[in-house]
């Protein structure tokens, strides 16, 4: 199929009405944490309880979310600017992105972020390959929900771009 830009512009829009979620998505091994602003991460199962996430290739936490590595989920909250500028800047390797922010500590060892409505702490079972993106499979081994708000919600006015 051959696509004009009108029609990709229509198509974009369409894509873009899809609403998802905001969560900081986080994995720490060998000393080091990568993390991420994501919008793309949904339930996926109930038994076992898991929810893909999917990761622009080539982004720096994509390394560390290979099969069998822990990964925790933080459900943002409608409203929470600061956080979600925090982390939307990107971190260098060696920078600690959790500096100066409320963490504790999931069962698995992995920090998460206190002031999160809630989190999920899981470890990445499965990947596939999504063009310019990959979706991971990840089961949830144990959460919280650490507070009665509302969860923080994205459309896209483009789905070509983020």
């Amino acid at each position: 199929m051959t696509i004009t830009t009108s029609q990709d512009e229509l198509l974009g829009a369409a894509i873009g009405a899809i609403a998802s979620g905001l969560f900081i998505v986080s994995s720490q091994q060998d000393g080091k944490t990568a993390t991420m602003l994501a919008s793309w991460v949904q339930q996926a199962g109930f038994v076992p309880p898991s929810v893909t996430i999917i990761v622009g290739k080539g982004r720096p936490i994509e390394s560390f979310l290979t099969v069998g590595s822990p990964v925790v989920i933080n459900v943002l909250e409608k409203g929470d600017g600061k956080t979600i500028g925090h982390f939307a800047k990107g971190f260098a390797p060696d920078v600690d992105p959790f500096a100066g922010l409320a963490t504790a500590i999931a069962p698995s060892g992995q920090p998460y972020l206190s002031g999160a409505i809630a989190y999920l702490d899981a470890t990445i079972t499965s990947s596939l390959d999504a063009g310019d993106h990959v979706v991971l499979l990840a089961t949830i081994s144990s959460g919280k929900r650490l507070s009665e708000g509302e969860p923080a919600t994205h459309t896209r006015k483009n789905g070509f771009s983020y």
